[in-house]
């Protein structure tokens, strides 16, 4: 199951937004003897010195991999080939832990004699994907949770480009930041020529549709503060997603439709179905992917953006239905 609709079923899909801020506490000489790190769960991460042996979910250990910092250890969805999620991480490079959702190798990670594991979290209480081994890790090593949802795209960025930091890192990202800028330039200028433009994001689960709700999601987040319009949806208790039967399709207007590229099974199945082919934006070509849980770096989401500008800027307002 891909790891977005195995979270949508567990119902784990809110966050608690922590901002992660990341420091090096000092000693009497006033140089750094520890690393301290407040994560999304509200826990206080301390490790004594500099953390050698880290081991990190996919999508976080590719963003730190982005930012020159490069794990020792991995696991989450690490699919042949490589796909976005793991953006430019090498596995070739690291100890994998697991290749999947659910798997999660515990006696290799103790075996490793780690100083630190880094995950994300949806809900602000558990890890995303260790979470079903949580107790366990947490006896061998300090865990840190990062934030999923509930921030812009650029707030994580930064983040993960501070957690680097503090790793040891030394980021360089200046090339790879402006052509971030500038892909969103040219979404900027899409809604200055198009404000009327809505872009609807969804995933697919089963005979499921779930509606984003932008504000929780931070790429949405983002190009809604660009001025990309989305609709308001009504999400569940857990505010991430608004699921609807596969019937009820087309309860938002969209002039652009991006479902969920983590599931390409279920998007192949979802563009079988007449009630599918038969929406206005899919009919007016101005269907694509959505790319949510990139890595968070400017070199992944430059590309990102780079997409979401290629459609915005060759999509038209359409006649609702």
């Amino acid at each position: 199951m891909a790891p977005i609709t195995a979270a949508v079923a567990a119902a784990s899909l809110a966050l608690v937004a922590c901002g992660a801020s990341t420091e090096a506490s000092d000693g009497e000489d006033g140089a750094g003897s520890g690393f301290v790190h407040e994560d999304a769960r509200g826990k206080t991460i301390e490790v004594d010195g500099t953390p050698e042996t880290v081991v990190a979910q996919a999508s976080a250990a590719a963003a730190l991999w982005d930012n020159g910092f490069k794990v020792d250890g991995v696991y989450g969805d690490l699919p042949e080939p490589p796909n976005y999620l793991t953006g430019n991480l090498d596995v070739s490079e690291t100890k994998v832990l697991g290749k999947a959702w659910g798997e999660f190798n515990v006696e290799e990670y103790a075996a490793m004699n780690p100083d630190l594991l880094i995950d994300m979290t949806f809900d602000g209480k558990t890890l995303w994907y260790a979470g079903e081994v949580e107790k366990q890790v947490d006896k061998l090593a300090p865990t840190l949770a990062m934030p999923l949802t509930g921030l812009s795209v650029t707030e994580q960025i930064e983040a993960f480009q501070t957690l680097a930091e503090d790793l040891g890192a030394d980021p360089e990202t200046d090339e790879a930041k402006a052509e971030f800028e500038d892909a969103v330039a040219r979404i900027e200028a899409v809604v200055e020529k198009n404000p009327d433009l809505t872009v609807v994001a969804a995933s697919t689960y089963g005979e499921e549709i779930y509606f984003a709700n932008a504000p929780e999601h931070p790429d949405l987040a983002y190009l809604a503060e660009l001025g990309v319009k989305f609709p308001k949806v009504t999400p569940d208790e857990q505010g991430i997603f608004e699921p609807v039967s596969l019937e009820n399709i087309s309860k938002y207007h969209a002039d652009v439709l991006l479902v969920d590229a983590r599931d390409p099974g279920g998007l192949e199945e979802l563009r079988t179905k007449d009630i599918f082919k038969r929406l206005p934006a899919v009919a007016a070509g101005q269907q694509d992917l959505w790319y949510p849980a990139a890595p968070y770096s400017y070199q992944a989401y430059a590309e990102v953006f780079r997409g979401y500008a290629d459609q915005l800027e060759a999509a038209q307002v359409l006649e609702q239905g």
